[in-house]
């Protein structure tokens, strides 16, 4: 079956050479897996699950060095499986993520969008690859790309609030968490895997990947390969916010491009595992806020594992991991010349140490070390090259207390930024220490009550410290504060849940107290309201003279107390004897800063609703998600009108045979053509996300 005609699809292969090859290898494995037979579950690893439906019991949390699953978990936690995956794929992280509960997205265009947790984004949200760092500069600044392609995962681990005891001071704010299973950690004795294969009508665009995972007598391999490419994508109205000259069917300059492979290889004893795992991952994408600028950044990145269980009387399970990266992003002016470069090498090694029971004690204890370098050149590098040492040490235990589960841990951490001494600037070392103690109670069959209090510290990250020079992407001239302390918060979270039979679902209440908040602060010397303008040639102009006297938007970096909180809210319903399942999801944030008012960037309330359909071989969705504008604004800032957005979706199985399948899907987004500007984004007046979109495509699974 073909869903583009022969002519087109030679006409592609042409064009785009590596897509060609991956569409027919995607064709080829979609042949084999129709031949199949029998399913195969790895040992350990949950059943598919139907798209829509939310977490089933004994889901496990990698990221969790207790491994404890979404419904014990003391902390609010969510997994996105490869059917939830495959429903939201999009091209940027926080893009995918976008419809988990508390979660949103920076939306820079459609190809950049890093996580935005509960309010909380860059370095306050941590997002890691197989539980170890990314290694890239997406933390710096929105129009950075995060090192972890959303077509290269397999599954999608969400901690929401405070990860810091297992993850640093880096994840004060979340945790997500990208599975890409490169090293396989089970044996494997049959070829298995996934294809897909997608066009797009807003971009004009094509995405196709391919991940393969074999193995015999205990030694494993996996590879995967994906492509993507996309045009300028279709905007529903005006370019700039309330500017009615700005009309345009397409937004300038915001094409993406980019390809990526993996390839491991394990060998799974009875007691030993061990696996080492290469990956490259290459994006060019345009800066739709900046005239013909563009960024491409590769990464290289080496990972290993060793898994020994029972090593020692009392030793349940030591696992180490590592991971080595090697970044370089470079931002191309209109010209094509090079106008800035950024580069990155890092390092983090991690060992756990599981002991067995003790006095009804399980306990993990954990170091983990991190070395990354910055360097950055060019017209604007307003960061100075530098170092950064992070070590730590950690303890995590339970102890069942009756039918309750008590959580409880600790992390010392040591900080060391030294910027290099051309710079003339001095060297920071910051001592953080982290509290946690949580408890889970089943109240009555199928119900968890689960709170979590937690002691969370940060150290100031390089941008902070240390910047000072113009930003173009987001309009700013930033000067860090290299007297800047620890950030220290005290955080509260309550949760009550529902699982088991037809009705699943999970409300939760937080709430952030934190005594020194560092955050960018825009400065109006003249109080007129107009946030004060430099340029790049003098950082002392601003509006007090002229209001139009720079380009930049001047920002310093300070601290003060700040709170936030927030409700949030999920609920799944399959009606027994039908093919249908319902979902509901919200959320609503509030975040202030003492003298300063509304956080920037607050999270606007949102619900959503969809109604999910698996009838014999047919499947697909509705969705409505409804956002509220947000009128709870920083100094300086614009308000943000609410949108409703609609996706659905319709697609058949020709193989129906359990997960071995080869799936005909189309889907719609934005079906009502919004106008969508993400309060979250730095450029939501700027930037406009896409109109009205049309996927369809092919995924196989066998």
């Amino acid at each position: 079956m073909h869903i583009l005609p022969p002519t087109t699809v030679r006409r592609e292969a042409r064009r785009c050479g590596a897509g060609a090859l991956l569409a027919m290898l995607a064709g080829t494995l979609a042949a084999h897996a129709t031949a199949q037979t029998a399913p195969r579950t790895s040992p350990g690893q949950p059943a598919p699950t139907a798209p829509g439906l939310i977490s089933l019991p004994e889901v496990r949390i990698t990221a969790d060095p207790l491994g404890a699953d979404e419904l014990r978990s003391t902390r609010p936690t969510s997994v996105m499986q490869q059917a939830d995956i495959e429903r939201n794929l999009d091209n940027s992280l926080g893009g995918m993520l976008s419809q988990q509960p508390g979660v949103q997205s920076s939306a820079f265009g459609s190809a950049v969008g890093r996580p935005v947790i509960r309010s909380h984004d860059g370095a306050r949200v941590r997002v890691t690859q197989n539980g170890l760092d990314t290694m890239d500069v997406s933390s710096l600044s929105p129009d950075h790309a995060i090192a972890a392609d959303p077509l290269a995962a397999e599954r999608i681990e969400i901690l929401r609030g405070p990860a810091t005891l297992f993850h640093g001071g880096g994840a004060v704010g979340g945790l997500v968490n990208v599975i890409t299973r490169t090293i396989p950690l089970e044996r494997l004795d049959s070829l298995t895997g996934h294809a897909l294969l997608s066009a797009d009508s807003a971009s004009r665009g094509h995405s196709e990947a391919v991940a393969l995972r074999a193995g015999a007598g205990g030694l494993n391999w996996s590879a995967s390969v994906f492509e993507r490419a996309a045009r300028d994508y279709r905007i529903p109205g005006q370019i700039v916010a309330g500017d009615p000259e700005s009309r345009a069917r397409r937004l300038p300059n915001s094409f993406a491009r980019g390809d990526g492979f993996s390839g491991g290889v394990s060998y799974v004893g009875q007691r030993v595992t061990v696996g080492l795992a290469h990956s490259a991952l290459a994006n060019h994408y345009g800066i739709p806020s900046e005239d013909g600028v563009s960024i491409r950044l590769r990464q290289q990145r080496t990972e290993a594992l060793a898994l020994i269980e029972q090593p020692l009387p009392g030793i349940a399970r030591v696992r180490a991991t590592l991971a080595d990266g090697r970044y370089r992003h470079d931002e191309i002016e209109s010209g094509g010349e090079i106008g800035t470069a950024f580069r990155r090498r890092g390092r983090e090694a991690r060992v756990e140490i599981t002991h067995e029971t003790l006095a009804g004690i399980r306990g993990v204890l954990g170091v983990q070390s991190q070395d990354r370098s910055l360097s950055a050149s060019g017209d604007e590098a307003y960061l100075p090259n530098a170092a950064e040492r992070s070590d730590a040490i950690f303890y995590v235990a339970e102890r069942a207390l009756g039918p309750a589960r008590l959580e409880m841990g600790w992390r010392t951490e040591r900080t060391h930024l030294r910027p290099e001494q051309a710079s003339g600037l001095a060297a920071r070392r910051f001592s953080l220490d982290s509290l946690s103690v949580g408890a889970s109670l089943p109240l009555f069959p199928g119900h968890v009550l689960a709170a979590n209090l937690s002691s969370s510290q940060r150290a100031p990250v390089i941008e902070e410290l240390y910047a000072n020079g113009p930003h173009a992407a987001t309009a700013t001239y930033e000067i860090g504060n290299a007297a800047l302390g620890r950030e220290r918060s005290l955080n509260l979270d309550v949760s009550l849940r529902r699982s088991g039979g037809p009705l699943r679902w999970k409300v939760g209440a937080y709430a952030n107290r934190f005594s020194n908040y560092v955050y960018g602060r825009g400065t109006d010397e003249n109080g007129d309201g107009i946030a004060d303008r430099v340029s790049a040639a003098n950082v002392l102009e601003n509006s007090a003279a002229d209001p139009g006297a720079g380009e930049f938007t001047r920002l310093l970096y300070a601290q003060a107390r700040a709170r936030f909180a927030g409700l949030e809210g999920e609920l799944s319903y399959r009606f027994s004897g039908t093919p249908y399942a319902v979902r509901v999801f919200g959320d609503t944030a509030r975040g202030r800063i003492e003298g300063q008012g509304n956080v920037p960037r607050l999270a606007p309330s949102r619900i959503g609703f969809s109604v999910d359909l698996e009838s014999g071989p047919w499947g697909g969705f509705v969705s409505v998600l409804a956002v509220n504008g947000q009128r709870r604004i920083a100094a300086l800032e614009t308000t943000t009108p609410g949108y409703t957005r609609v996706d659905a979706e319709l697609s058949y199985r020709l193989d129906s045979r359990s997960n071995r399948a080869l799936t005909v899907f189309v889907q719609g987004r934005n079906l009502l053509n919004e106008t969508i500007r993400p309060h979250t984004s730095y450029v939501k007046d700027l930037v406009p996300q896409p109109g009205r979109t049309v996927i369809a495509g092919i995924r196989a699974r066998f």
